[in-house]
């Protein structure tokens, strides 16, 4: 395991991609601290913020002992092993990870996941904005993969978002779901205004009843044989689920009709 404690404080923001189990991979303690970073337009060695161990036990692993809320980028396009960050991270977190699992103690920024397409990321605090979101340009986010989050979100949850599993435990920001094409966004908490507003498909599943746009319409009330499987296998991700969730009934709105309108929002009823 490759440990890094945070030295300094920048407020300036630092791109860190390199700080990932695939380019860290058979690399010496000396090597891995002559790894380029960028604080603002300004070259530097990950030395310059970080001290570097190396402990025997947990191979494959990255644990960040510290607050590294400036420092972007963490995880970029991963493919395997773990990072551990025993504090707060910040933005584009897991951008375009191909798998493994990163676990944050903390809260972290904005773009956490974008355009994610495999692993695991599991946040104890507050997820930013554009969480599993689509990055400028880009026509689809997040393809699969999971992102759980024990606090909020912000706004654009899942913005574009093609595949993969998003859950919130409290509340969602405004417009989670927005033009999502697939996928499947859970939270147990509020959803925000205007959820799925102009998604084509995917699924919203709502533990409290949200203020829909009138674009979407009733079908009807049951319990969805998909739901039940997805359910069971997310419980070995500690996620709130009860047996009354697995078994119980589902008010179904067809939407957003004001798009291709084959995307569901699952509002549970007890």
């Amino acid at each position: 395991m490759i440990v890094l404690k945070p030295k300094i404080e920048s407020r300036i923001p630092i791109e860190a991609e390199c700080i990932s189990p695939d380019i860290f991979s058979d690399k010496s303690g000396p090597e891995i601290e002559n790894l380029s970073v960028l604080e603002g337009n300004q070259e530097r060695k990950l030395e310059d913020f970080f001290d570097v161990e190396e402990e025997e036990e947990d191979e494959g692993t990255i644990e960040i002992r510290g607050d590294v809320p400036t420092v972007r980028h963490i995880g970029t396009e991963m493919s395997s092993g773990k990072i551990n960050i025993q504090g707060d991270a910040g933005m584009h977190l897991g951008s375009e990870m191909e798998g493994g699992e990163i676990t944050v103690e903390g809260d972290v920024e904005d773009w956490t996941g974008e355009n994610m397409n495999g692993g695991v990321i599991r946040i104890n605090g507050d997820g930013g904005n554009f969480l599993g979101a689509a990055s400028w340009g880009k026509t689809a986010g997040m393809t699969g993969g999971i992102i759980i989050v024990e606090g909020k979100t912000g706004r654009e949850t899942g913005k574009k978002m093609r595949r993969g599993i998003i859950a919130v435990m409290g509340n969602a920001g405004n417009f989670a779901g927005n033009r999502m094409t697939g996928g499947t966004i859970i939270c147990y908490g509020d959803f925000g205004d205007r959820p799925g507003a102009g998604m084509d498909r995917g699924t919203l599943i709502a533990y409290n009843a949200p203020e829909l746009l009138p674009t979407f319409k009733y079908n009807s009330t049951y319990n969805p044989n998909f739901l039940r499987v997805l359910l069971r296998e997310l419980g070995k991700y500690d996620l709130p689920i009860e047996e009354k969730h697995v078994t119980g009934a589902y008010e179904r709105y067809s939407g957003d009709l004001a798009a291709l309108g084959k995307g569901e929002v699952l509002v549970w009823k007890g």
